[in-house]
């Protein structure tokens, strides 16, 4: 049994309805809502965040293509904080680091 998504990619409403949004980041944002059901983004790495607070963040970024990932397929919120926490995705460790 296959899953239908809700909305086709481009008609996903979080991108419709956003406001100032470049053509780059729209792109960006139909590409992370085109994943299967079962393939969301990944969570950025431990060294992708620089931590200088920037603005915007690759973690914001990330979780803003997870929502609109989440809104085409129909996620619900339960399964969307599993995924925001990490949890049920293969945990990733910088290269050369310990498991203490």
């Amino acid at each position: 049994m296959s899953i239908t998504p809700l909305y086709e990619p481009k008609d996903v409403p979080r991108i419709k309805s956003a406001k100032r949004l470049t053509g780059t980041r729209t792109k960006q944002l139909i590409k992370a809502a085109a994943r299967d059901r079962d393939d969301p983004r990944p969570k950025p790495g431990l060294g992708e965040c620089c931590g200088s607070s920037c603005d915007p963040c690759v973690n914001d970024l990330w979780k803003e293509e997870l929502e609109c990932w989440g809104e085409r397929w129909g996620v619900d919120e339960e399964e969307m904080a599993e995924l925001r926490a990490g949890k049920g995705t293969m945990k990733r460790r910088m290269p050369g680091s310990f498991e203490w």
